[in-house]
């Protein structure tokens, strides 16, 4: 990110298809990567990446996975990837809760789902 909005995920929605692979490299220091708990499909694996450490996952299963960063989770760091385009699980990531700013940063990118898919 640049100086104005250093704590964002880029591209905020990530749209991957099943058995992807996707990396988190650290751009900025001070940053981590790590899966909400509730955030996850069902037998998905959960994952929390050290401080300025980049993280690759496998998407294997589809659904809508919520991550953040763990330091500034209460500054709204966090972004959604969609793997397969299955929002099955979409309700239920919706449904958890959250704090600070995360609360209205989670909630503008389910408002930017529901734009793309109608």
């Amino acid at each position: 990110g640049d100086d104005q909005t250093p704590n964002v995920f880029e591209p905020p929605i990530l749209r991957v298809n099943v058995g992807d692979v996707v990396t988190f490299v650290p751009t900025d220091s001070g940053h981590n990567t790590a899966s909400r708990r509730g955030m996850i499909p069902e037998g998905a694996e959960a994952w929390n990446g050290g401080i300025d450490e980049a993280v690759t996952l496998e998407m294997a299963i589809p659904g809508v996975y919520g991550y953040v960063c763990t330091p500034h989770y209460e500054v709204g760091m966090v972004g959604l990837i969609v793997v397969g385009d299955d929002l099955s699980n979409l309700e239920d990531v919706r449904a958890v809760r959250q704090r600070g700013q995360a609360r209205t940063a989670f909630r503008a990118l389910f408002e930017q789902l529901d734009t793309e898919q109608s």
